[in-house]
């Protein structure tokens, strides 16, 4: 056992707002903040202990911009003295946070990190597209490397139907009520006080969905395409958080070890099928550490859009019984800086529940990228 193992004390969401829904009022620091404050709380500690904050946010303009991570330090309960740092991997940024904080604990360089993310969509839309870069527009056709286009050309090359992604929408659905109903999310979700009222629960959740019901949704990208509104990832607004310590430093405050942080990858492929990401990202992961698909009792795949969740599960290997049991991003939303922190937060609680094993928490990231992480539960 290293001296430096990373491993998570603290793992909180808050839950997840509908477009122009609950946090619509909200700036992106206040849904941060409670995080923080909540984990500083839970494990006791101050500002005094924490060496530095890394925060995912994809869209990083209006007030999202200057460095969000520093304005929540400033704002939280932790003060003045630690730092922070914003980090943009699109989708992945909350991933590469975590990852960012494991890697210093394990350097030595670092003992004690909080690590998440956040994302309003409602509140906040970048002009400058990736497309927009001349460089870009000369090798990609733009319009190509949009998000649902690529979701529409994963399902035509992988041969992904209307009715298997139709299915696996409702499945999405049906799985994250019935863990919303159950309490199975209660654990790791913060209530979030708002003008309107408390906000307790994900705002996205479709109780009743079918899919028979989605069959007649219409395309949202295509003429006759595949994908539309219930088989792709709601546009949401969240935040994620967990904090990050070397087991010594656990141990030796006495704080519970939720999990300890493994390996992680990332991996590039092409950006007109982005959603295949989480492939070769997972393929590398489980290269270099001797794993295989069985190896993994939990795996919190990101719903970017059911053709492409499909199109990875079925090229990775992983059961049913294993995969999104609780839903995943169709239901519960994903708010991009926040989505690669709240699936680990999903992924640790429901493994403890379980009483503990291996985690894999995976995701394909925008314009062509994935990334993966191993989480274990003693």
């Amino acid at each position: 056992m290293s001296h430096n193992e990373g491993v998570i004390v603290g793992a909180l969401r808050t839950p997840q707002g509908k477009h122009g829904g609950v946090f619509a009022d909200i700036h992106s620091e206040r849904l941060s903040v409670p995080l923080v404050d909540r984990l500083l709380q839970d494990t006791g500690l101050t500002g005094d202990d924490v060496d530095d904050v890394v925060w995912g946010c994809a869209k990083q303009v209006k007030e999202q911009t200057n460095n969000i991570a520093r304005v929540i330090a400033l704002t939280s309960g932790l003060g003045e003295r630690v730092p922070g740092t914003t980090i943009d991997r699109l989708c992945g940024s909350s991933a590469q946070a975590i990852i960012t904080g494991r890697d210093s604990i394990v350097a030595g360089q670092r003992e004690c990190i909080i690590a998440g993310g956040v994302e309003n969509m409602s509140r906040v839309e970048r002009d400058y597209g990736i497309g927009s870069f001349p460089g870009i527009a000369e090798r990609y056709d733009p319009d190509a490397i949009a998000m649902g286009t690529t979701a529409e050309e994963v399902a035509s090359r992988f041969d992904v139907s209307r009715e298997a992604q139709d299915e696996y929408g409702a499945r999405s659905q049906q799985r994250a009520v019935d863990a919303t109903e159950s309490g199975r999310f209660r654990d790791e979700i913060l209530p979030i006080e708002t003008d309107a009222g408390r906000v307790e629960r994900d705002e996205g959740l479709r109780p009743g969905t079918t899919a028979e019901k989605l069959s007649k949704l219409p395309p949202a990208f295509e003429d006759g395409g595949t994908v539309h509104a219930g088989n792709a990832s709601q546009v949401s607004d969240g935040a994620a958080a967990v904090m990050l310590t070397s087991r010594a430093f656990a141990d030796a405050r006495g704080l519970e070890v939720l999990a300890t942080v493994g390996d992680h990858s990332v991996a590039g492929v092409d950006p007109t099928i982005m959603g295949i990401g989480p492939v070769p990202a997972v393929c590398e992961l489980n290269e270099r550490t001797g794993c295989d698909a069985d190896d993994y009792d939990l795996v919190e795949l990101n719903e970017a859009f059911a053709s492409q969740t499909l199109y990875c599960q079925r090229e990775l290997g992983f059961d049913d019984d294993v995969f999104n049991v609780n839903g995943g991003a169709i239901a519960i939303g994903h708010p991009l800086g926040a989505s690669g922190a709240r699936l680990p937060v999903t992924l640790i609680h429901e493994l403890g529940r379980r009483g503990g094993g291996l985690g894999l928490s995976t995701m394909c990231v925008g314009y062509g990228q994935g990334v993966a992480i191993q989480f274990h539960v003693e």
